[in-house]
């Protein structure tokens, strides 16, 4: 048993050395058994040993959980140092992606819009060219037809020099009197007359096409349209009517080409020229700005003569006209960009 001082003196020494343990955070539980003990009075001496044992293990735990926590704390901050790394490089991926994907595209749009500025290219010579062929096709037709009608007046002379022979040899077996003598002659002479007026009639035509080709568009327009007047019966006067249409096609007045036309239509409507003066009468609608009107025009000539060359052309002028409708619209346009 301790004396009274003895007690006096260990608890003192054991409440600092509680004091001590409290500053020093060893615990709240610690505290509050050391507490209890002090509140029922004074520990022993083996009491107080084991409580600083006690007190030892649990600093002993604390600065291993601190270490455990600084340790985690760093992995943390490596985990975070390792995502911060990867966001960087997923970033860095996903701009050198995007970089390439713009760059790309902007390789395809140069490319798209040289191949479109070539086609554009192409398609305007191709069209040109063909236009040049068509004149040319119709400049052919038009001397092609001349030396079918040349043709025709040479057969009309031959067949007159031959009917002209016929009818002499009766008249050199007739009696050899002076008024018979005569009437061989007479009729030679009368036989001469109409083919010398057929003469003339012919060569206003020839020199209206003449003044035609050498594009004097009024001079010749006056004299086939004279033909055609002074001769209306005449196999060449359908002919003169489609010529008075191309000179004033040639002029560029498509209104009163679509007129001259109409004529030709109307007088002759079963000629050879009927097809041509259709498919120009749709042309110069087209030139005044009315596509409805020269689209029934052009398909009335495809349905009435389905295998001629100016159905053929009639068909490329209408494609012509609804590819031209659908780059005007605002889908068209906007494909165009």
């Amino acid at each position: 048993m301790l004396g009274k001082e003895q007690k006096g003196s260990f608890c003192a020494d054991g409440g600092e050395e509680i004091m001590a343990a409290v500053n020093r955070k060893t615990g709240f539980f610690a505290v509050c058994v050391l507490g209890v003990m002090l509140v029922g009075g004074c520990a022993s001496s083996s009491d107080m040993d084991s409580m600083k044992n006690t007190l030892t293990n649990l600093q002993v735990d604390m600065i291993n959980q601190k270490k455990d926590m600084a340790a985690q704390k760093e992995r943390v901050s490596d985990l975070s140092k390792d995502v911060t790394t990867l966001k960087e490089y997923s970033l860095s991926a996903v701009k050198d992606s995007q970089s390439s994907i713009v760059s790309q595209t902007s390789d395809l749009s140069k490319e798209v819009q040289v191949l479109k500025g070539r086609f554009d290219e192409n398609k305007y010579y191709s069209d040109k060219t063909i236009k040049d062929l068509v004149a040319e096709k119709e400049l052919q037709q038009a001397k092609i037809a001349a030396l079918e009608n040349s043709v025709k007046e040479l057969k009309a002379k031959v067949n007159a020099a031959a009917a002209q022979e016929e009818a002499q040899k009766p008249a050199d077996k007739a009696a050899d009197t002076p008024q018979d003598k005569a009437q061989p002659a007479q009729k030679k002479e009368d036989a001469a007359q109409p083919s010398a007026a057929k003469d003339v009639i012919k060569q206003l035509y020839d020199d209206a096409h003449v003044d035609f080709k050498e594009k004097k568009f009024p001079e010749a327009r006056q004299k086939f349209e004279k033909f055609a007047k002074d001769n209306p019966k005449h196999e060449l006067a359908p002919n003169a009517l489609f010529w008075v249409g191309e000179t004033y096609y040639g002029e560029k007045k498509f209104d009163d080409a679509i007129l001259a036309y109409e004529s030709l239509l109307k007088k002759h409507p079963q000629h050879d020229k009927a097809r041509g003066a259709m498919l120009k009468q749709g042309y110069s609608f087209i030139e005044i700005g009315d596509k409805k009107t020269a689209k029934i025009v052009l398909e009335k000539l495809i349905e009435k003569y389905p295998r001629s060359s100016e159905a053929d052309l009639a068909e490329k002028k209408i494609g012509e006209m609804l590819s031209r409708n659908t780059a005007a619209s605002p889908k068209g346009k906007k494909k165009k960009r």
